[in-house]
């Protein structure tokens, strides 16, 4: 090759690397409340601009709007000092999509999208807001990570009642899959603080009629979930990973739910149902482990978790101390229990056996937990026939979109 085709090849090289470069640039979409650097002034007009798999950068500042995502693979990133903001009168945006009333001041449908590095502020604005809502994923797939959602609720626990039921209101985040699709969902380092229901539903559900046709693949990794703590008006709920209406365990959702630090899910009289830290419900092949969880009626509830794995997980008692205080309940078949600390708690482990709701705890293996304060270690038996737990029924299917 002469020296004079090889410094043609190098200024051919450069200027197509310039071009793409240019390129790269020219595709990127950024919101600013002002609208400085030509950005967008609002998040909603930046994602209506958007093409299949732009990337948005916000700005820092505060933006009072809901945002809907549709139909579009995108990737939403926020500079330090993002907050988005609960309007003072939102639309329900959710019953369209998700067959349920609901006012999340994030919406994604139908897409593959990431939110990175946002502050999602309800304001606690529950009452003027009914189903009130923060992030809220419905038949969509992506990334939730290093986030902050708070004050989705009414500011103290409440439970509106609505034609004489209660009627619970307030999720930080929701993903839920309805459709034939399988999706997977990482939800990643967020902080829920301040909400009124349950910090982390994830959830699928398929037409009874078909029970095969809806999977979901959740990590729900390294998240903060802090709750209200000691109140006698509603029971919350730190995470909720379930399915319903499959017929077969292995088409229903699988995953994990590791490494976080889930607190304060605490009921006290005169409010009859528990506070739980995690919750799972008709669940294949899950791994629970390496979480922290503490000051909670109920630790962790496995709800007929098929194949499982439940290990490294550090169950601390409820402060103060509330009677039928529990480490595990456990249904469903060939799970292992393994390596897990409990403290300060009435009942370490409850198998449930011939429970009229969950059926029986089948081929548990159980090796090297530590029982450190526990009146009882490990018991057996059908949940309402015991005299040291809370009946099986308080603790029911979740209905869509959290227990509403």
């Amino acid at each position: 090759m002469t020296i004079k085709r090889l410094a043609l090849i190098t200024l051919l090289l450069l200027g197509m690397a310039g071009l793409g470069n240019t390129v790269v640039q020219a595709a990127g979409i950024c919101v600013h409340p002002a609208g400085a650097g030509n950005c967008f002034t609002s998040i909603q007009a930046a994602v209506d601009a958007a093409n299949d798999g732009d990337r948005i950068s916000i700005r820092t500042g505060k933006y009072v709007e809901q945002v809907t995502i549709a139909n579009k693979d995108l990737t939403l990133i926020g500079q330090s000092g993002v907050v988005i903001e609960a309007p003072p009168d939102m639309q329900d945006t959710l019953s369209a999509v998700g067959g349920a009333e609901g006012r999340p001041i994030i919406l994604v449908t139908e897409a593959e999208v990431t939110l990175r590095n946002l502050t999602i502020d309800g304001v606690n604005s529950g009452e003027a807001n009914p189903f009130l809502d923060g992030i809220v994923f419905v038949n969509a797939g992506g990334v939730i990570r290093n986030n902050l959602v708070r004050n989705i609720g009414f500011g103290e626990p409440t439970l509106i009642i609505i034609d004489g039921f209660p009627t619970y209101q307030g999720n930080g985040i929701i993903v839920a899959n309805q459709s034939a699709t399988p999706r997977t969902v990482i939800i990643a380092e967020n902080r829920v603080v301040n909400f009124n229901s349950v910090g982390i539903t994830v959830f699928a559900e398929t037409d009874p009629g078909n029970p095969a046709a809806s999977t979901l693949t959740a990590h729900v990794l390294d998240n903060v979930v802090t709750a209200l703590g000691p109140n006698g008006v509603i029971d919350q709920w730190g995470i909720f990973l379930g399915g319903y209406n499959f017929a077969d365990p292995q088409s229903s959702v699988t995953g994990t739910i590791k490494g976080n630090r889930v607190s304060d899910q605490l009921t006290v009289s005169p409010h009859p149902l528990p506070g739980v830290g995690i919750v799972t419900l008709f669940t294949y092949n899950v791994q629970i482990a390496d979480n922290v969880i503490e000051n909670a009626n109920i630790s962790i509830a496995a709800n007929l978790a098929f194949s499982s794995f439940i290990a490294d997980n550090q169950l601390n008692g409820p402060r103060p101390a509330v009677p039928g205080s529990t480490g595990l309940l456990l249904s469903g078949s060939d799970t292992a229990v393994n390596e897990n600390r409990f403290k300060k708690l009435d009942l370490g482990i409850f198998l449930f056996v011939e429970d009229p709701s969950f059926g029986s705890a089948l081929n548990t293996a159980m090796d090297e937990n530590r029982f450190e304060n526990v009146a009882v270690d490990v018991l057996t038996g059908a949940g309402s026939t015991s005299a040291l737990m809370l009946t099986s029924s308080t603790l029911p299917t979740q209905p869509k979109f959290g227990p509403r």
